[in-house]
């Protein structure tokens, strides 16, 4: 296990077990670590707490302060039968994350999962809720991830850090075979009853005073998985303003090398 700076060495010692998911914006990433909460060993839930770097400029003692006061599934989510584990879920984005991403990947304790998407339709739906807040759509390309995520990946192989990759379209399509295999990574047991949940119209999971609530409401008011039925966008559809096209085009080719990783976990009935 990796050597981490205090306190982080310490805040993982806390958990039996560290579980890391990076993803680019609208990947369904929430969705997906939302299925971590209704296992048994899993009760702590830390929501990208290296965000606080990127849009507030703030340190390490400030992520650090976030991983030690995690979200307590145990005490919004009681329907898990049985005494549950301390293990920790961390949902992170690779632009947040950015040059810390070292730290957050020896930080877990199991191989990282990181999730892909479309990026015509992850970035159309970032541009969405841009625009639906009031947001300028023509915001820093980095924040799409898909470079970051790039370079994260071939970190991972050089490192010698294991790794899985899932595809939104894959898990939300077909839950019932992913997932069995996504836990089966970890050596953890996997139920059908993990895919459905009560829904929480409580919980906030924003790190910005509420400015990035909307972007988890569907997710927190769902019941389980919901099939991926959005179409794909065409590239035309995107501004060639500020660089935007290319950048979707670049964007899918990244994504399509990636696709064809071997550690990617795909369907049954597509081997």
């Amino acid at each position: 296990m990796q050597h981490l700076p205090v306190p982080f060495d310490a805040i993982r010692a806390r958990h039996s077990a560290v579980y890391v998911i990076v993803s680019p914006p609208r990947c369904g990433s929430t969705a997906f670590a939302r299925v971590f909460w209704e296992h048994p060993s899993v009760r702590y839930y830390s929501h990208e707490p290296f965000e606080v770097t990127y849009y507030r400029k703030q340190g390490l003692a400030e992520v650090a302060a976030k991983l030690a006061a995690p979200l307590d599934l145990a005490a919004i989510n009681p329907t898990t039968e049985g005494p549950r584990g301390d293990s920790l879920v961390v949902k992170e984005m690779p632009y947040q994350v950015g040059d810390h991403f070292p730290l957050l990947a020896g930080f877990a304790t199991e191989p990282l999962v990181f999730l892909l998407r479309d990026p015509r339709q992850n970035i159309a739906s970032r541009i969405e809720k841009k625009l639906e807040v009031g947001d300028s759509p023509f915001f820093s390309l980095i924040e799409t991830g898909w470079a970051l995520i790039a370079q994260q990946i071939d970190y991972c192989r050089r490192q010698r850090i294991s790794y899985l990759i899932v595809e939104a379209s894959d898990f939300r399509n077909a839950p019932a075979s992913v997932f069995p295999q996504v836990f089966a990574a970890f050596g953890l047991d996997f139920t059908p009853a993990m895919l459905s949940w009560p829904a929480h119209h409580d919980v906030d999971l924003d790190n910005l005073e509420g400015a990035h609530s909307h972007l988890y409401r569907r997710v927190l008011t769902s019941t389980g998985i919901e099939p991926a039925t959005e179409a794909i966008p065409p590239l035309d559809v995107f501004p060639t303003e500020h660089g935007v096209r290319k950048h979707v085009a670049e964007c899918l080719e990244i994504y399509r090398q990636l696709c064809r990783d071997a550690r990617r976990i795909v369907p049954a009935n597509d081997k």
